[in-house]
């Protein structure tokens, strides 16, 4: 059924013929439909997304039919099969059983530790058959057997009565042996040899040939090969040579542990590793089958099936014997242009009626409508006013965005605003008031006023007089308040012949008057969800002296400071950093060795970070 047709026939206003010619299209495309498919549908069947064929042709492996292959689309799955060669035809005639491949060559381990008390220093349970070959080891060197050596075995000894290995001398306790079986089939020509040197000698003689393995020990440890380690091996004249001379009274053991030459097996081989053992089936990655090696002709009905398929020549010359509904690239052209076979003539499947024609000029430009918006012509995309993929992120460029469309922390400026930080102590904190504490209002047993003392509270100054009346004492007198207090100072009483009176003082803060700079810690700022570097400082005092050092959460950082009336004014060669992004910090500063220093003047420079 035809899938394309005019949607508003006749509706041309530019020419009447060009109905007919669109006309004459469609009817060439229709021509080109198979089976209710269009012609894009046809070449998607057959071509992938790189224009290479591939079209439905499967194989498969059938358990009972043997290999079977089919051509189309099927929703059954096993519908349209046909066989390519039957399993018997596969087969072939039946091979001959040549023993175990790819066994083990060393099995049957057995690992047991010397213990005092009966045998246990010397035999040892080991089940075994006078065929097998055994190698033992004590503590991983290699032992030699015979009776004049190092032990003998017996099929008919041990506690079970399953065999043994019994060394010829006690072993000592704890000491470690492993023996082993060798399997000699998996090694064509298994073969062992033992010296025992009576002088000096390099050169031993073992028969072998270029596909043998061998191992070497050397009074049981197993030696390297290679010119410049312990041994070379020559197959031409069937020696071991030692690079030092063994000297005498040592044991080298040479034995074969592998033969590498293939044996050609007929029939299938049965293992593993080419079949599945279950079924017997080849495993398809076993086999190899050079490209083009099968011929459309050898594969049961598929020439016919693509007979019947339309066929796509890629050629610079037109095709000869063309069948309705072939396609042409004809690669003769610049660029190449697509024709459809109608069953007289190709034609082409892109009339340049539809679209302007187009060269190699026209590489990379795209399609648009000319200004007047009466045709479509080729020209250049206008990027003038973007900025390209490569650029984010870059210098100059735009920043990208974050999953939470932000831009990402690492993209912001190293500052994000500035700010001076200024701190200037204006006035006085004196002391108020003293108020009686004591029990009974002032002490007992006093015969004269007491004298009335202040410490401490970061200040100087304060001075007190006191009464008595019935020997307590009844009234204080403040008679100076003092100044620079940071704390309430410990007021004391002493002498006038009694005991127990107490007060405490209370501050008064004076905003008028000059700061007398004292030896404290001070806060300035308190910095939190932010990060901010301290990048200078400015610091001035009226008169007077002291030393001040910058401080973080009340700990001194950075340079100590000797602050007169000339003041300092620098830049830190190394800037401060706080961090109170999670954790709340202060920012203040340490007052020390004040000498009649007066308001106080700092100024910190500082860049906020985030």
């Amino acid at each position: 059924m035809a899938r394309l047709r005019q949607e508003f026939p006749s509706n041309y206003v530019s020419s009447g013929n060009i109905n007919t010619e669109f006309e004459n299209l469609i009817r060439y495309i229709n021509a080109a439909e198979l089976g209710d498919k269009t012609v894009g549908e046809l070449f998607d069947t057959l071509f992938d997304e790189d224009g290479v064929f591939d079209g439905p042709i499967e194989l498969r492996k059938d358990s009972s039919a043997g290999i079977q292959w089919r051509v189309g689309t099927y929703t059954d799955a096993e519908a349209g099969w046909n066989t390519l060669v039957t399993l018997a035809e596969i087969t072939g005639a039946a091979g001959s059983v040549v023993g175990e491949i790819g066994a083990p060559i060393f099995h049957t381990r057995s690992d047991q530790t010397a213990a005092t008390g009966g045998t246990g220093l010397s035999v040892f349970d080991y089940a075994h058959v006078s065929t097998d070959e055994i190698l033992v080891y004590v503590n991983g060197l290699l032992k030699r057997s015979g009776g004049s050596y190092d032990y003998t075995t017996s099929t008919t000894a041990g506690s079970g009565s399953a065999g043994a290995v019994t060394f010829n001398a006690n072993l000592t306790n704890g000491d470690k042996v492993t023996i082993f079986k060798v399997r000699t089939t998996s090694i064509t020509g298994y073969t062992r040899t033992d010296y025992v040197t009576t002088g000096t000698q390099s050169v031993f003689a073992f028969v072998h040939d270029s596909d043998t393995a061998l191992n070497v020990y050397k009074n049981g440890i197993l030696q390297r090969e290679g010119g410049s380690y312990d041994y070379t091996s020559d197959a031409t004249s069937n020696t071991v040579t030692f690079t030092a001379g063994v000297t005498t009274g040592n044991t080298v053991t040479i034995y074969m542990v592998e033969n590498v030459a293939s044996q050609a097996v007929t029939g299938i081989m049965l293992e593993s590793g080419y079949v599945d053992t279950t079924t017997g089936l080849i495993d398809f990655g076993k086999i190899t089958v050079d490209a083009n090696e099968i011929t459309q002709a050898k594969v049961s009905g598929l020439s016919t099936a693509l007979t019947s398929k339309a066929k796509l020549t890629s050629a610079g010359t037109t095709p000869t014997g063309p069948a309705t509904g072939d396609l042409w690239l004809n690669t003769g052209t610049t660029p190449n242009k697509l024709l459809f076979y109608d069953g007289t003539q190709f034609i082409n499947t892109s009339p340049e009626s539809t679209l302007p024609t187009f060269a190699t000029t026209d590489a990379g430009k795209a399609l648009h409508i000319n200004g007047t918006g009466t045709a479509m012509v080729f020209q250049d995309v206008d990027l003038s006013a973007t900025i390209p993929l490569s650029q984010r992120g870059t210098a100059s460029g735009v920043a990208t965005l974050d999953t939470s469309t932000k831009i990402p922390e690492a993209q912001l400026p190293d500052t994000i605003s500035q700010e001076t930080i200024h701190h200037h102590p204006v006035g006085n904190t004196r002391v108020e008031q003293l108020i009686l504490t004591s029990p009974a209002f002032g002490g007992t047993s006093y015969s004269s006023a007491p004298t009335i003392s202040f410490t401490g509270g970061g200040g100087t100054g304060a001075a007190a007089t006191c009464t008595i009346a019935s020997n307590i004492v009844n009234l204080i007198t403040l008679t100076s308040g003092g100044s620079g207090y940071t704390t309430p100072p410990t007021v004391a009483f002493s002498s006038g012949g009694g005991t127990t009176a107490t007060a405490v003082a209370t501050l008064f803060h004076d905003p008028v008057g000059l700061t007398v700079v004292k030896n404290a810690t001070y806060e300035i700022k308190r910095i939190y969800k932010q990060k901010v570097n301290i990048d200078a400082v400015y610091i001035t005092v009226d008169s007077g002296t002291c030393d001040l050092q910058l401080a973080i959460n009340g700990a001194g950082t950075g340079t100590l400071y000797n602050v007169s009336a000339a003041g300092i004014n620098v830049t830190l060669s190394s800037s401060i950093n706080v961090d109170g992004s999670t954790i709340a910090k202060t920012v203040g500063y340490i007052i020390t060795n004040s000498s009649n220093a007066l308001n106080l003047s700092i100024s910190l420079g500082t860049s906020r970070l985030s």
